[in-house]
């Protein structure tokens, strides 16, 4: 278990360096004057007073979210689920019948919401597209706050996976889902489809430099 959190350790390290680079051309291709981004903007500063004037101390739907993504998360590597319980001040739980540390850390960089919001962008009219982006620009918002908010190395999920492996592995799996949303908001999904697949090319340089590098020191 210990090589493989180090592989993991390794390539989350390798991997975020290619997807950075690309997100950092991404961002450098953005027209502020594009509708799709300003109402993204715009979702997401209506956002912000609602946090601080409300959301913020109350923390059932940080909460339900939470627990939701482990549930969801667990579902795709096919773990049957218990319990799902949340609660406002009491926090949640959910039983699962087997876990890693995918599923462990998901509320932590998988913002649940925006995400579940992507689909209905194929089945929407156009000239409802502005409110569609000031949405999961809304939603993005949400998971920022929340996460920042719930994240610690107090957490359950941080001290279960460790302190160091949940760090890295999070800023590598943050970089990779908001980089995806943002390439979205700028040319929809065969944008974001292009950050998926450039960034994991320019990490696959990095990777195999890293493994010569390993192989010339053997």
């Amino acid at each position: 278990m210990k090589i493989f959190k180090i592989i993991i350790l390794i390539l989350s390290v390798l991997l975020a360096i290619g997807y950075t680079l690309t997100l950092i051309n991404v961002i450098k291709g953005i027209d502020f004057t594009q509708q799709s981004l300003k109402f993204f903007i715009i979702g997401f500063g209506i956002f912000l007073p609602l946090w601080f004037g409300w959301f913020k101390r109350n923390h059932f739907f940080s909460t339900f979210e939470h627990e939701l993504t482990h549930l969801l998360v667990g579902l795709l590597f096919f773990k049957r689920i218990t319990r799902f319980h949340a609660t406002d001040n009491e926090g949640g739980h959910i039983a699962l019948h087997g876990s890693n540390f995918i599923i462990t850390l998901a509320p932590y960089f998988i913002p649940t919401f925006a995400l579940l919001l992507l689909p209905f962008y194929l089945i929407i009219n156009p000239e409802f597209y502005k409110y569609f982006y000031a949405l999961l620009g809304f939603f993005t918002s949400y998971h920022v706050f929340s996460t920042l908010q719930e994240f610690g190395f107090h957490q359950t999920d941080i001290t279960k996976t460790g302190k160091v492996f949940s760090c890295i592995f999070l800023v590598f799996a943050n970089i990779v889902c908001y980089g995806y949303l943002i390439a979205f908001v700028i040319g929809g999904f065969s944008n974001s489809w292009s950050f998926i697949k450039n960034g994991f090319l320019g990490s696959s340089d990095w990777i195999m430099w890293t493994v010569n590098f390993v192989k010339e020191i053997i």
